[in-house]
């Protein structure tokens, strides 16, 4: 199941989401009720990941992507 098919949101008040492309599926209990929430939960998510993996920033409601955050040896990448 693609992140695009499975846009039901659980909450419609957090319509925005971080999603883990490695593992396929939302990243439980980080929803956002608006953008700049979820980009800053992405790279408080990104700062203890391990080198390599990266988190999408996901609006469900207009089922779009805001970005990805890629984690480096010494930096963090928005793509």
């Amino acid at each position: 199941m693609s992140k695009l098919t499975n846009r039901k949101s659980h909450c419609p008040t957090r319509p925005f989401h971080l999603w883990d492309p490695k593992a396929g599926k939302r990243i439980p209990s980080r929803f956002f009720s608006d953008a700049k929430r979820a980009h800053f939960g992405a790279l408080k998510e990104m700062r203890w990941a391990h080198v390599g993996d990266s988190i999408e920033v996901l609006n469900v409601l207009q089922g779009r992507e805001l970005g990805t955050y890629t984690r480096r040896v010494n930096s963090i990448d928005f793509q």
